[in-house]
């Protein structure tokens, strides 16, 4: 079935006329993880209302988590109705709207999912944001220096993830309930700094195509006995919407050609399951398509901003994190209030400024208290693009560079609207 309380949360959620707000108190992808957990321990954690769970079982002894990167409501919902898969959920599961998490970025929603607790706490919130262990822009996933285009020059540097990444107790908690954690994801990542620290506990085991991650997936399910928590992400979705856009045709072809091998590899080997089972389906965000040649150069339109904006130990600039999407400046202290009313002006009728601090009292980043490590590695003031619009900054200064035509990270409802299918199998 469709879940109407969680359409209508999503609806009450409305932010403005432009916005769709974090609701991280029912239909949200924070509470994704202690769902999980408590599904699989029978633990009491502050998880999804019990609505978003198909029929009376309140204990499983195998999770499925197939997560889709990029595959939000704006993709699911047209082809729910077209697709046996998905159809599927609809007719013997349930399908919740949830909001994501903020920023609606890959980042925070890996990390969120793998460590268990909200961007506030663990940081890590953007896919570029300042680092002050190492005074510069990171790029967390790829543990690199923003500027560098290859994984990994941050570890090159010296830099030990324990230092900069969050531990994560999630998986050691389900191990020690008795649950073994798997994940399955590509080759290019599965033995990266991020995943071997943010992911510790969890066996890691690494795929080429979808094919291969699916059957090593089957294979899982039918040799272990024990308990157990598969993790599946795919990124082929979000890196086609990057390149061509949300609405091209690329992006059409790759949503078919995994929606229709998860039906014929995987649908078969857990129609034939004994024991219960419980499939979710997921994603982190959706993508907005743009122009990068529309763009609004932030310091170009105000001119005077680079030296509104602090400046390293070095006396190199502070260069904005985020992204097209949701823009986070690095303030100095004593010109924020005045930047936030002019780029307020200047940006009027295509994005809104915002104060981090307003959008931390409001709970967007979610509603523990936020933790120093994420407040020291914040911008003050953040830039929320309208849909069909973007923010960058010249380049010169900042020389991580992108030529996405699709991207997300904002609060337009195609990116921070998601879903969560659940369906039980076996039993």
């Amino acid at each position: 079935m469709l879940n109407s309380a969680a359409l209508a949360a999503i609806h009450a959620a409305r932010w403005g006329d432009h916005f769709v707000r974090p609701g991280m108190s029912d239909y949200c992808f924070s509470r994704l993880p202690a769902t999980i957990e408590a599904v699989l321990t029978g633990a009491e954690t502050a998880g999804l209302p019990p609505d978003t769970l198909p029929g009376l079982a309140s204990r499983y002894d195998t999770v499925i988590l197939l997560f889709l990167d990029a595959f939000g409501w704006r993709f699911f919902e047209p082809r729910m109705e077209r697709y046996p898969f998905l159809k599927r959920f609809l007719q013997d599961g349930v399908v919740s709207p949830l909001t994501t998490l903020f920023p609606s970025t890959t980042a925070a929603h890996v990390t969120t999912l793998n460590t268990g607790v909200l961007p506030s706490e663990h940081g890590v919130f953007e896919w570029f944001y300042y680092e002050p262990q190492v005074d510069t822009i990171i790029a967390p996933l790829l543990f690199s220096f923003a500027k560098d285009r290859n994984r990994e020059t941050l570890a090159k540097a010296g830099v030990e993830p324990a230092q900069i990444l969050p531990k994560s107790k999630f998986y050691h908690r389900l191990r020690a309930a008795g649950v073994r954690s798997t994940i399955i994801q590509s080759r290019e990542y599965a033995a990266s700094s991020f995943t071997q620290t943010v992911c510790a506990g969890a066996e890691v085991i690494p795929f080429r195509t979808v094919p291969e991650a699916l059957t090593t997936l089957v294979r899982c399910l039918q040799s272990r006995l024990w308990p157990s928590y598969y993790y599946v992400y795919f990124d082929m979705i979000d890196s086609i919407c990057h390149s061509y856009s949300p609405e091209s045709p690329y992006v059409d072809a790759e949503i078919d050609l995994a929606l229709t091998a998860l039906e014929r590899l995987l649908h078969p080997a857990l129609a034939s399951r004994r024991t219960p089972t419980l499939l979710l389906m997921i994603a982190d965000h959706g993508q907005i398509g743009f122009d990068p040649r529309t763009s609004i150069m932030l310091n170009r339109l105000v001119p005077d901003l680079a030296r509104a904006t602090r400046t390293t130990a070095n006396g190199e600039l502070i260069v904005p994190g985020g992204s097209h999407r949701d823009m986070f400046l690095y303030l100095q202290e004593n010109r924020l209030d005045e930047m936030a009313e002019r780029l307020g002006h200047a940006l009027a009728g295509r994005a809104e400024v915002y104060r981090t601090s307003d959008l931390l009292a409001a709970g967007f980043f979610g509603s523990a208290t936020p933790s120093p490590t994420f407040l020291s590695r914040v911008g003050n003031l953040v830039v929320l693009p309208y849909a069909g619009e973007s923010v960058w900054w010249e380049f010169g200064e900042r020389k991580f560079e992108t030529d996405h035509r699709g991207m997300h990270g904002g609060l337009a409802p195609e990116e921070a609207i998601t879903q969560v299918a659940a369906l039980r199998y076996g039993g």
